[in-house]
């Protein structure tokens, strides 16, 4: 097995020296660095890392150059343009996305050009993957928001490919969501679950992902896993982590350890608060310097006794609201530097740049208090190399609660970003916390940490994914395949006299918003006739009312059942009734509760029919249909106990009828000892019925993917269709 990583970036970017000659560094972020972490200590994995290099060419030789250089290091790149960049990058993914999904919707831009050019690179990185994909050997890892319609775009081309996608920033409430145009927010989700396995930092990003899969693509899920056209797509918590023990040690090197005594000497012992971020509008890197100002405004006697040290690192600096950060924290600096500072004092040290990683451990390892205060953030590894830095257990996180690491690091102090005060407080909290109390935090934190690594989260990432494919494989082998179509095939053409009874909706059309939409095609009744021309008997068993089944199929010489079995004719004759004296004095209740109910859900409605009632609300709210449903079909059940009456819940209806009445009066109705031949076809509960009153030797077909008493399981009604078609070609040949 050989993993595939994509993602937006390669872990090294090639840069031209002076000599124009290709240079390699490694690349910035906590995704190179956590995965980069798994491939260099996991000796035996046999993984490519596929992204952009960091450089633009797009001359044929010196992209061979360039791939066969990165070959040595598992890698292959996508080459993009400069365009491709500036709308796809720094367009789409930082200016529409980016803001959007960290809850900053007002600074978002949402210009088409921009989603047309993501669209573009996404279908790039596919065809790029087209080259060295080996679709029984690879498992494919879509990385993050810049890629999420490359799963469904790889799906397409390879059906049985073991596809994940992790997502590394927050996944927004539906309501957010919502801002994006209906085009491209059902087309993201769409191309998300292409995926086996969509993974997220947080509980809270996973709901709010499958609470936008049912708002704007109607699709349910059962403990996380959503039906997705025949294919299951799990979509779970997974929290990224850190290489814990590379912290560890590394704190406790001799160079670190001087190196940190050298910072403690340098500040004379003052007490260090440490903050180090990424330039970004997110991470709330001025109201920490405000939550600082007010600390030292509100409590005089620590000034001259603490430090502020903030480094920020360089970030998409050619983006304009990243620019305008960027002198508004210079300036807040500055204002408070000046309105504090005495001769020997400055509360805040600034460095904008980065630091290496042996410095990086030594601040932390110095740090009495680390800030990590973002307004949003995915999870936040600064907070979780912060403790697994603190050797001797000392110090204090403060830690925002709207960081997806928040959730693990409980033992922190958890502040709201947004409040100026909170910040402040927290920090005279810990300077006032004991030694005993900081250790104690900061022992459970890394026992956490420790135990639940970046190594840890690969394998049980993978472990799911595996998990999902095995399971995906095993519904497979529910559907009719080639042997069994061949033998259904074979049957049906030595048969001498055949009887095929084929429900309607979801079987041999798909569902539709509104009954009266669902008029058979020229296609499909020429089918159904040319399925009459042999020594057939056709039944089409249907839940709809006779007029309407009278009026569509009324030039064909087939046999009908209405109402689930209520009404029945056959070929060229009048309808007539299965039961006499059926009682209907119960429906006026029935229709009054029903009333109340669909005056309360926009959309649903009431289908009254000479039997049965049933109340539609595929076309409802989503939303709402997941709290209400459930309520109207408690008191349903509820009023109809001790009485002859059944309530059904089928696809997005809800069925009341006599629970005499249904398909199995197919057995009594049709001689069925006169077949040689038998075939059923349906796909709601009430097919169920009419497999269970079929002989052994019935070739019984349930449409979708759900447990049965059928032989068999077939995808859609279009494969329905093309099984059809197959027979009726078979005895024509």
């Amino acid at each position: 097995m050989r993993i595939v990583i994509v993602s937006n970036r390669l872990p090294v970017s090639i840069t031209k020296d002076k000599i124009n000659n290709n240079k390699f560094q490694k690349s910035a972020g906590g995704l190179a660095t956590s995965i980069g972490a798994y491939t260099e200590k996991i000796t035996e994995l046999s993984y490519t890392w596929v992204g952009w290099p960091g450089i633009g060419t797009t001359i044929k030789s010196e992209q061979d150059e360039i791939t066969n250089s990165l070959q040595n290091i598992h890698c292959y790149p996508v080459f993009l343009t400069e365009k491709e960049m500036d709308k796809f990058y720094l367009g789409f993914c930082n200016r529409t996305i980016w803001p959007l999904f960290h809850y900053f919707p007002t600074i978002a831009s949402f210009e088409k050009e921009y989603y047309n050019m993501y669209k573009s690179v996404n279908l790039k990185f596919a065809k790029a993957l087209s080259n060295i994909i080996n679709e029984n050997e690879d498992v494919i890892w879509v990385h993050d928001y810049h890629l999420m319609l490359l799963p469904s775009l790889l799906r397409q081309s390879y059906p049985t490919l073991a596809i994940g996608f992790f997502l590394h920033i927050p996944f927004p409430a539906y309501e957010v969501f919502q801002l994006l145009p209906s085009q491209w927010r059902i087309e993201i989700i769409e191309g998300l679950l292409g995926a086996d396995l969509i993974g997220f930092h947080t509980h809270e990003y996973t709901d709010n992902f499958l609470r936008a899969t049912l708002r704007f693509a109607g699709l349910e899920n059962h403990l996380g896993v959503i039906n997705n056209k025949g294919r299951l797509v799990k979509v779970g918590t997974h929290p990224i982590s850190i290489d814990y023990l590379k912290f560890s040690k590394t704190a406790k090197s001799p160079s670190v350890i001087s190196k940190t005594q050298e910072i403690k000497n340098q500040f004379k012992n003052k007490k260090i608060l440490f903050s180090v971020d990424r330039l970004d509008y997110t991470k709330g890197i001025l109201n920490r310097l405000l939550g600082f100002e007010y600390f030292l405004d509100k409590y005089p006697a620590w000034r001259e006794s603490i430090t502020l040290i903030i480094v920020v690192v360089p970030s998409r600096i050619g983006v304009f609201h990243y620019q305008q950060m960027k002198k508004q924290i210079d300036e807040t600096i500055g204002r408070i530097n000046g309105k504090f500072s005495t001769v020997e004092w400055t509360p805040i040290v600034y460095k904008f740049g980065s630091l290496d990683f042996e410095n990086l451990v030594s601040f932390y390892s110095a740090s009495d208090i680390m800030l990590v205060t973002p307004l949003r953030d995915g999870m936040n590894l600064v907070a979780k190399e912060f403790i697994a830095s603190k050797q001797e257990k000392n110090g204090v996180l403060i830690l925002s609660e709207m960081a997806g690491s928040a959730k693990e690091l409980l033992e922190a102090l958890i502040i709201n970003p947004n409040s100026i005060e909170e910040i402040g407080e927290a920090i005279k909290k810990a300077l006032d916390m004991s030694k005993e109390e900081q250790s104690q935090r900061i022992e459970k934190m890394q026992e956490r940490i420790s135990r639940y690594n970046v190594f840890r989260w690969v394998s049980d990432y993978l472990n799911e994914l595996n998990k999902t494919t095995l399971l995906q494989k095993q519904m497979e082998s529910q559907f009719i395949n080639q042997s069994i179509e061949n033998q259904i095939i074979s049957e049906y053409a030595k048969a001498k006299k055949r009887l095929i009874m084929l429900d309607y909706d979801g079987t041999l059309i798909d569902f539709v918003n509104s009954p009266k939409e669902a008029v058979p095609t020229k296609e499909l009744i020429h089918l159904i006739h040319r399925l009459t021309q042999e020594n057939n008997t056709i039944v089409i068993v249907s839940g709809r009312d006779k007029d309407t089944l009278q009026q569509w199929f009324e030039n064909l010489n087939i046999a009908i059942v209405a109402e689930h079995g209520a009404f029945y004719k056959y070929p060229n004759s009048n309808w007539k009734l299965y039961q006499n004296n059926i009682d209907k004095s119960w429906k006026n209740a029935i229709i009054n509760i029903l009333k109340l109910y669909s005056d309360r859900l926009p959309g649903s409605f009431i289908e009254n029919k000479t039997f049965s009632i049933v109340f539609h609300y595929r076309n409802t709210d989503p939303q709402t249909q997941s709290t209400f449903i459930p309520e109207l079909n408690g008191h349903l059940q509820n009023f109809v106990a001790n009485t002859n009456l059944k309530v059904h819940k089928g696809n997005k209806i809800l069925e009341i009828k006599p629970a005499n009445i249904g398909k199995h009066c197919v057995a009594e109705i049709f001689n069925l000892k006169g077949y040689d031949f038998m075939l059923a076809i349906g796909d709601d509960y009430t097919d169920e019925d009419m497999f269970k009153a079929l002989p052994e030797n019935a070739i019984t077909i349930k449409v979708g993917e759900i447990s049965t008493l059928a032989k068999y399981n077939i995808k859609s009604p279009q494969h329905v269709i093309k099984l059809l078609e197959k027979l009726i070609n078979t005895t024509v040949s």
